[in-house]
């Protein structure tokens, strides 16, 4: 399949992907808690009847499965699983600090407690690739071409070139793995969501530096000047992924766009809009990255927001402090039309009709952290949801009602802590629950308030 999204999705709709764009958009709107009723895969008559049966503010831990369990590994600094009201699932994908690179796609079926794999990892585990890239061997040779490399550094450099020759190629102007996906993907952080009009995972920064064509060069022997005068610049570092077709897309276009730079950007699709809201506000990259974009994928479409009377984000985020810093995590309300980041103990909200950041709350029993915490808007109990099983505070609520945050004791089982558990997780509207899944099967449910009250 040809990794492009340089043309609009538009043309090649047919009038059954339209029709399924708009169902979609408005079971993204009001309609969220039947979107799942006929999902993707058949339910568990008992794991439909367990979450059923949980009243308010009532917490249930899933039974755990026999046998092996299918579930991705977890990624520290991704732990958002954005949710697909057109599938009724939720997906997951991401690289772990130090410990994974994998490209591979997972979708989570809540209804029947399954995880599905979409892509398997194209590769494998690329982290001692990226070892070798960016610390080892290949960033020696890039910061001193005449240096010399010693016995280990050139054994761990010649099994890069193996891994390379089979998993690595460069066509169409970039470089991916054989089957299309990401090379030493990155974090999701919390630039990961999912636009039900273009039924496509959106990827803020999917792409890695190692997926560059000086990078390819290094490895394979070849002319760096001839590669890079190869390489597309239309090419952009963000990813899609397609469930339908179970295939990778590295987006490209020729349209003015976000620069898509700096580390610990957010990404919520905004159901009103029928667009992907960017935000950036990161000082870990030279120049800093500090910007705000809409992004309409079905037409292809950016637009740069300027918040607060044209201001740019740098003054916000790091002079009035009124916005949020880098490494934040955000949900969006419909109800309210308000985006709400969380980082440390602030609390921040977005007016998407007023295009203006306010800082709303600082409470120091709230410590948001992007590899720790999952946060997600609860439609049903309306409220914006913070789990931190480690933290002081292992799950509260913040009401944009009143701005202030609640510590929430639920009744039920707490949630499972182990030494090396780490949760992922996301609210589910077809079944009302806010969901965290702590890998090998252990998945704890909660709900604020049911559907109707």
């Amino acid at each position: 399949m040809k990794a492009d999204m340089e043309t609009p999705l538009r043309p090649p709709f047919s009038t059954l992907t339209m029709t399924r764009s708009v169902l979609a958009l408005f079971l993204a709107g009001t309609m969220h808690f039947a979107a799942a009723a006929d999902g993707v895969y058949p339910s568990d008559p008992g794991i439909v009847a367990l979450l059923d049966g949980l009243g308010d503010n009532a917490a249930a831990l899933l039974p755990r499965p026999e046998g092996k369990i299918a579930s991705p590994r977890h990624r520290d600094y991704c732990n958002k699983m954005p949710w697909a009201a057109d599938r009724g699932t939720a997906f997951y994908a991401g690289g772990s600090h130090q410990t994974y690179r994998g490209n591979d796609v997972w979708e989570y079926d809540l209804g029947s407690n399954t995880w599905h794999e979409l892509f398997a990892p194209d590769g494998g585990d690329h982290v001692f690739v990226r070892s070798v890239l960016y610390f080892g061997a290949v960033k020696k040779l890039t910061d001193h071409p005449d240096a010399v490399l010693t016995e280990k550094e050139i054994a761990e450099f010649d099994k890069t070139k193996a891994w390379w020759k089979e998993n690595v190629i460069m066509h169409d102007g970039h470089v991916t793995t054989r089957k299309g996906g990401p090379i030493i993907p990155a974090h999701t952080w919390d630039a990961f969501t999912y636009d039900p009009k273009a039924h496509r995972l959106i990827w803020g920064m999917g792409v890695s530096p190692g997926g560059t064509a000086q990078y390819h060069a290094m490895v394979t022997g070849q002319s760096p000047e001839k590669l890079i005068a190869q390489e597309d610049p239309s090419y952009t570092p963000m990813w899609m992924f397609d469930p339908m077709a179970k295939q990778w897309i590295h987006y490209r276009t020729k349209a003015g766009h976000a620069p898509l730079r700096g580390m610990g950007a957010t990404m919520a699709f905004i159901p009103e809009l029928g667009k992907t809201i960017w935000y950036v506000a990161a000082q870990n990259v030279s120049p800093g990255a500090f910007e705000m974009w809409t992004f309409d994928a079905t037409a292809d479409a950016w637009s740069e927001l300027k918040p607060n009377g044209g201001k740019g984000i740098s003054a916000l985020a790091t002079k009035e402090k009124i916005a949020p810093d880098s490494e934040l995590q955000s949900a969006y309300s419909p109800r309210h039309g308000k985006l709400v980041a969380v980082l440390k103990h602030d609390t921040f909200t977005y007016d998407i009709q007023a295009n203006e950041w306010a800082k709303v709350n600082t409470d120091e029993r709230i410590d948001a952290h992007d590899a720790r915490t999952v946060f997600a808007y609860d439609e049903a109990a309306d409220v914006f949801l913070l789990a931190d099983p480690k933290g002081r505070t292992s799950l509260a609520a913040f009401s944009l009602k009143t701005n202030q945050w609640e510590i929430i004791t639920p009744d039920g089982p707490p949630m499972p802590k182990r030494q090396y558990m780490d949760y992922r997780g996301y609210y589910d509207p077809a079944h009302n629950v806010f969901v965290l899944d702590g890998s090998e099967g252990y998945v704890w449910v909660y709900r604020a308030r049911r559907t109707g009250k």
